[in-house]
C-alpha cells in the first residue's frame, strides 16, 4: 500500500510537472522576478499541498498498524497473564495434593507407632453382696510404656489406679473394678509411644444391670 501510494503521488507530480512546463513552453512566461516568483509559487502550492496529504494518509496507516500492533501485544500479553494464573493455580493445587499426602503419610506413621487399647469386661466375682468386675484392656496396636490408668471420679478398687512399664502389642493389662455408686466413671489411659510421643485415650465403664458396661476408646491425644 506504501509503494502503491508513492508511485501515485510520482505520477500526478510527473503529470503536474509535464502540464506545466507545456504551459511554460506555449506561453508567455513572466519576466519580472517577482512574477516569476509568483509562477513558481502557484506551481510547487498543489504539490505541497498533494505530498502532505500523502503523507498524513501514510502517517494514518502507519499508526493504524501500530495500534493493531499495540492491540496483538495486549491480547498476547493477555493470554500469557492467563496462561501464568493458569500454570500458579495448577502449581498451587499440586502443593496443596503433596501437603495433604505428607499430612496422610504423617497420621499414618503416627497411627502405626500408636497403642490400640481394646477394653472388656472379663468376668465377675460376687462376695457378700460385692460385685468386682474383672477389666481387661489388650493392647492391639504398637508397643506402649509407662502406661497408667485412672478414673474420674475415683472407684472404689482400684483407689490410686494401676500401670505398667511397657504394654507390648497383644499384651493384657488386667484390673479389678468395684464401684462406690452405680453413676458411670470415665477411665484415662496415658502411655508413651514407640516414637516417644505421649498419647491418652479414654473410654467409660459403668455397671448396668449388676453387669458391667465399657464405652467405646476415644483418642484424647
Amino acid at each position: 500500500m506504501k509503494d502503491k501510494r508513492f508511485l501515485i503521488g510520482v505520477c500526478v507530480t510527473a503529470v503536474w510537472l509535464a502540464f506545466t512546463v507545456c504551459m511554460f513552453v506555449t506561453r508567455e512566461h513572466p519576466g519580472k522576478l517577482n512574477e516569476r516568483g509568483d509562477f513558481f509559487a502557484g506551481f510547487f502550492a498543489p504539490m505541497a499541498f498533494f505530498w502532505l496529504v500523502l503523507g498524513y494518509m501514510q502517517q494514518g496507516e502507519e499508526l493504524k498498524h501500530s495500534t493493531e500492533a499495540l492491540r496483538l501485544q495486549a491480547a498476547e500479553l493477555k493470554n500469557s497473564v492467563e496462561q501464568q494464573s493458569q500454570l500458579v493455580a495448577v502449581s498451587r493445587e499440586q502443593v496443596q495434593q503433596e501437603l495433604r499426602a505428607l499430612e496422610e503419610e504423617r497420621e499414618r506413621r503416627r497411627d502405626a507407632v500408636r497403642p490400640k487399647f481394646a477394653p472388656h469386661h472379663a468376668g465377675t466375682m460376687t462376695s457378700g453382696g460385692v460385685s468386682d468386675f474383672k477389666l481387661n484392656i489388650v493392647n492391639v496396636g504398637n508397643t506402649a510404656t509407662n502406661v497408667h490408668m485412672r478414673f474420674d471420679p475415683a472407684l472404689e478398687k482400684p483407689s490410686t489406679g494401676i500401670g505398667t512399664a511397657l504394654l507390648a502389642r497383644d499384651g493384657t493389662l488386667t484390673t479389678d473394678l468395684r464401684f462406690a455408686l452405680t453413676s458411670p466413671s470415665t477411665a484415662r489411659i496415658t502411655y508413651v509411644d514407640a516414637d516417644g510421643m505421649p498419647g491418652e485415650v479414654e473410654f467409660s465403664v459403668q455397671v448396668v444391670d449388676r453387669s458391667l458396661v465399657v464405652g467405646q476408646v476415644a483418642r484424647v491425644l
